[in-house]
C-alpha cells in the first residue's frame, strides 16, 4: 500500500464509521459516504493497488478509532446530562464529492503509473533510456574497365618523384561480387543532456577508413566487425539551440556532402557545436573540431585534422528552405618531407624517427601527387609521401523544395572544394629537385586544386513505408590534388579523385523500412594537359604523365536494404 493512500482511506472511512447520532438527512448522506468510500477500496483492490488483507485491516482500525469515544467510561457530569450529544456533519454538494473523486482517482493512477505499481514484470527505468538501432545492407556490384586504360603494371613500375596512383593492380580486368554491410548501434540516454552511442560495423581496417563494407566470398568463414562509432553527446537543450560537444569517435560533425566526406566516415577526436534559433526559420551554426590521424611514438609531428565551419539556414518562402555552409580544413603534417640520410642502422635502428611524413599504402588510393621520400643515394623501392600540403575550403549550399511547393519534394545540393596549401616551390623544397625544369618536362607538375559537384534528389526525403521513392543524378568534377584521395567515397572512380563523371540512381520502398536501390556511375581520368617527348627529338613520341594516362571505369550498384 503506498503512503499516500493510507491516510487518505483513513479519513474516508472514519468519517464512514462514526456513530449514527445524527438527523435523517446527516445518516443519508453518512451512508453514501460509507458507499462511496467501499467502493474505492474494492476498486483498489480489484487493480491491485491494494491487497484485501490490508483493506480489511484499516476498515476495522476506522471503526475502532471511530467506536472508542463512545466506548469509554462516562464521567460524572455525563450521567447528569439528560440530554445526548449530536454529531453534525457539514454537508458536502454532490459536484464537489465527484470532483474530489475524479482528482484523487488521476492522482493515484498518475504515481502508479510512473512506480509501475502491480507490474511483476515491470523493467527497470534505464532500460527505457536506451535506443538499440542498425541496418543492413546486401549489394550486388559489376566494376566494369574499359579495354583502353592503361594497364596496372605501367602505374606500378614508377619510382622517381612525381607520381601518381603507384598502387593500382587492376585496370582492365571487369569485376562482380557480393558485399554485405552491417551496422548495429546503441544509444543511452543518460539524461536530458548526456548521450553515450557505440556502433559495430563489418569491414576490417584493410577496406580503408571511408567504407565499412564487406565482399563476401570466405570459404564460408566467419567475417569481423569493427567499433565503428563511442562517443558521448553532451548538449545543453533537446532544442539543438546552445552549446554541444561530441568526444569520441563520432559521426561527421560538419555540413557536408559526400564530395568531401563519405557517408561510412567517422570521426576521431573532439568537435563542438553552437547554434542560434533567430526565429523558427532562420538559425545560424559554427562547428569546430580537433581530429588525430596518426600519433608517432618518436617524432612531435604528430597528423591532426583541425576542422572549422561557419554556416545558417532559413525559409526562403512557404515550402523553401535554404541551408549554407563554409568550412576550412588543415590537414597538419601531411605532406612528405624527403630524408636526406640513409635509413639508421644497428642500436639506432627503430629508436628514430624515419619516414615519419609518408603517405601509407593502407590510406592512398589513386589521384594524388605523390614524391619519393628515400634519400637521394637509396636504391630501394620508393616510400611514397603527399606532394601539397592540404588546406582545403569547401562551400556547400543546399536547397529543399518540399511538396506544397512542386509536385514532390525536390532537394538540390551544390559542394564546392579548393584546397589552397598547394605551392610549387614548396613541394620543390620538400622532394628535393625541381618539378618545373624544362630539361625534365616529365617532371612537370602543375596546380589542379578544385572539386566540384552537383546533385538533385527527387521523391520523398526518407524511405519509410511501402510506396516510398526517390531519384537522383550528380555531376563531379575532382582534381588530383583537391582533397587527400584516402579520405574520398569508393563509389566514384572506386575511390581516389582526378577524375570526372555523373551518377544516376533510385529508391523505392517495399516495406516498412525495407527498401530496393540501383545506381549507375560512370567516371574517366582527367588530363592535366602536360605533354612532352618521351624520345627527345622524335615528334611522334608525343606524350603525358600518368596522372593524365585513360583510365575509365563503370560501377552498377543493385542494394536490398533493411533498417530497424
Amino acid at each position: 500500500m503506498k503512503p499516500i493512500l493510507t491516510p487518505l482511506l483513513a479519513s474516508l472511512i472514519l468519517a464512514a464509521a462514526l456513530p449514527a447520532g445524527a438527523q435523517t438527512s446527516d445518516k443519508e448522506e453518512i451512508a453514501r459516504l460509507r458507499a462511496t468510500t467501499q467502493a474505492l477500496i474494492d476498486a483498489l483492490v480489484a487493480q491491485g493497488l491494494l491487497t484485501r488483507d490490508k483493506a480489511e485491516a484499516i476498515l476495522k482500525q476506522a471503526q475502532a478509532s471511530a467506536t472508542a469515544p463512545a466506548a469509554a467510561s462516562p464521567t460524572p457530569r455525563a450521567e447528569a446530562s439528560a440530554t445526548p450529544k449530536v454529531l453534525r456533519i457539514p454537508y458536502v454538494p454532490e459536484t464537489v464529492r465527484q470532483q474530489m473523486r475524479d482528482e484523487i482517482k488521476a492522482e493515484v493512477l498518475a504515481q502508479a503509473r510512473g512506480e509501475r505499481w502491480g507490474q511483476p514484470d515491470a523493467l527497470p527505468d534505464w532500460i527505457g533510456r536506451i535506443k538499440v538501432g542498425g541496418d543492413l545492407r546486401v549489394r550486388a556490384q559489376g566494376e566494369f574497365f574499359d579495354k583502353t586504360n592503361v594497364a596496372a603494371e605501367v602505374y606500378r613500375a614508377q619510382a622517381a618523384s612525381p607520381a601518381w596512383a603507384p598502387d593500382l593492380s587492376n585496370t582492365t580486368t571487369d569485376r562482380q561480387r557480393l558485399t554485405l554491410r552491417g551496422r548495429l548501434e546503441v544509444d543511452a540516454r543518460l539524461s536530458d543532456q548526456v548521450l553515450a552511442s557505440m556502433r559495430l560495423a563489418t569491414g576490417s581496417t584493410s577496406n580503408g577508413a571511408t567504407s565499412t563494407t564487406q565482399t563476401l566470398g570466405n570459404d564460408f568463414n566467419r567475417y569481423t566487425l569493427g567499433l565503428d562509432r563511442a562517443y558521448i553527446r553532451w548538449q545543453q537543450g533537446l532544442t539543438g539551440d546552445g552549446l554541444s560537444a561530441d568526444l569520441g569517435r563520432m559521426p561527421n560533425p560538419f555540413y557536408s556532402t559526400d564530395l568531401a566526406w563519405p557517408d561510412d566516415l567517422a570521426f576521431d577526436g573532439v568537435a563542438a557545436k553552437i547554434g542560434r534559433a533567430f526565429t523558427p526559420q532562420r538559425s545560424l551554426f559554427a562547428t569546430a573540431g580537433v581530429f588525430p590521424l596518426e600519433e608517432l611514438s618518436l617524432s612531435t609531428k604528430d597528423k591532426w585534422l583541425l576542422g572549422a565551419q561557419l554556416g545558417g539556414e532559413m525559409d526562403l518562402a512557404r515550402g523553401v528552405q535554404f541551408r549554407l555552409g563554409l568550412a576550412a580544413y588543415d590537414f597538419r603534417h601531411m605532406e612528405g618531407q624527403r630524408e636526406s640520410s640513409p635509413p639508421p642502422a644497428g642500436p639506432l635502428n627503430g629508436a628514430t624517427s624515419y619516414f615519419a611524413s609518408q603517405y601509407g599504402a593502407g590510406l592512398r588510393l589513386k589521384g594524388n601527387t605523390l614524391i619519393n621520400l628515400n634519400d637521394p643515394t637509396s636504391t630501394a623501392a620508393p616510400t611514397w609521401g603527399l606532394a601539397s600540403r592540404f588546406r582545403p575550403v569547401n562551400l556547400t549550399v543546399g536547397l529543399q523544395l518540399d511538396a506544397s511547393v512542386l509536385p514532390v519534394p525536390v532537394g538540390l545540393t551544390l559542394d564546392w572544394i579548393k584546397n589552397t596549401g598547394f605551392d610549387i616551390a614548396d613541394i620543390e623544397r620538400r622532394a628535393g629537385e625541381s618539378l618545373r625544369d624544362p630539361v625534365h618536362p616529365e617532371k612537370t607538375i602543375v596546380d589542379r586544386t578544385h572539386a566540384v559537384q552537383a546533385r538533385i534528389l527527387v521523391g520523398n526525403p526518407t524511405l519509410a513505408r511501402r510506396g516510398d521513392w526517390q531519384g537522383f543524378a550528380a555531376y563531379r568534377l575532382v582534381q588530383r590534388d583537391a582533397w587527400i584521395d584516402g579520405f574520398t567515397d569508393t563509389t566514384w572512380h572506386l575511390g581516389g579523385t582526378n577524375y570526372k563523371g555523373w551518377s544516376i540512381g533510385g529508391n523505392v520502398g517495399l516495406d516498412r523500412n525495407f527498401w530496393l536501390s540501383a545506381r549507375w556511375t560512370s567516371t574517366r581520368n582527367l588530363d592535366d594537359g602536360v605533354r612532352f617527348l618521351a624520345v627527345p627529338g622524335d615528334a611522334t613520341s608525343l606524350s603525358g604523365n600518368l596522372s593524365s594516362a585513360p583510365l575509365k571505369i563503370e560501377v552498377l550498384q543493385l542494394d536490398l536494404n533493411a533498417r530497424f
